[in-house]
């Protein structure tokens, strides 16, 4: 078995995603993606900092209160997250931002 990596997103002091990546490039591109299609149909930033802000805060409230998240939801607040933080809106600190670890898998008998 190989080494997985895993992404770790914190925000307000709180772990709220952790899960295995395949691609790290993809993923981290995903903020990108979300501020070029709202730009595409002709968003302002502004709109989008406040639709970005409500997304990741509802995201925060659902998984601090143990409410059921999809693989969807999670995608939608990886992108959320790092569009704000492309905007300079979510700074990483010790209570915001996001870990890339690896792992050995370990072998059990």
């Amino acid at each position: 078995m190989g080494k997985k990596k895993y992404i770790t997103f914190h925000y307000k002091n709180e772990i709220l995603s952790n899960y295995i990546i395949k691609d790290e490039n993809e993923l981290l591109n995903k903020g990108n993606e979300l501020l070029l299609q709202g730009l595409r149909k002709n968003h302002s930033l502004d709109k989008m900092i406040i639709v970005m802000k409500g997304y990741i805060d509802c995201f925060h409230h659902r998984r601090t209160n143990k409410l059921k998240v999809s693989s969807e939801d999670h995608l939608h607040f990886v992108a959320s997250f790092l569009g704000l933080m492309k905007l300079k809106q979510i700074h990483e600190d010790d209570q915001s931002g996001y870990i890339i670890t690896k792992f050995k898998s370990i072998a059990r008998t």
